[in-house]
């Protein structure tokens, strides 16, 4: 009898021992939220590192002063609290001349993504509009800093570029 009230004493312990313990849930992450931009005012973006590749893009994250001088050449850029902005920054090199339709930030549970989308822009007087040559874009946006370390995807959405005049896209071999 006194063997049977410990053993039932022992598995009681346990049961309220492990239901004492409290375990962290693991909530999954299945939410995004946008991420309030701002425009810098005056700056005239101009980034000098090439980009040889139509569709290539090069994506910059920039925390500080000098990085912000280094990565825009001019003469004069306005300034940026980089204690409390983080400024995403990025040159594309598109088939033709585009422009910046849209962009936004949002924040995901690997981080953060910075979409862009481009659309053609018309072009210039007197130019080819059939053969356009490639061109470079450069985009950019302030956020609230960002934490040390955090991850930021780069979403560029290049436009499509329609078939030259007389040249059906359709595949018409069989």
């Amino acid at each position: 009898m006194q063997v049977r009230r410990l053993l039932a004493l022992a598995a009681l312990s346990f049961l309220v021992m492990s239901n004492s313990c409290k375990k962290d849930d693991v909530v999954p992450c299945n939410a995004s939220a946008d991420v309030t931009t701002f425009q810098i005012t005056g700056l005239a973006a101009h980034i000098t590192e090439p980009v040889p590749q139509v569709g290539q893009t090069h994506q910059y994250v920039i925390n500080s002063a000098a990085e912000y001088r280094a990565l825009f050449a001019g003469k004069k850029l306005p300034p940026v609290d980089f204690t409390t902005y983080t400024l995403l920054a990025g040159k594309t090199r598109a088939a033709g001349p585009c422009r910046v339709a849209s962009q936004t930030v949002a924040q995901t549970c690997a981080g953060y993504t910075y979409a862009v989308k481009l659309t053609p822009s018309v072009a210039p007087a007197g130019a080819a509009a059939s053969n356009p040559s490639p061109a470079n874009v450069v985009y950019y946006v302030l956020i609230p800093r960002l934490a040390p370390g955090a991850q930021v995807e780069f979403a560029v959405e290049l436009p499509t570029v329609p078939a030259p005049e007389g040249v059906s896209t359709i595949d018409t071999l069989r």
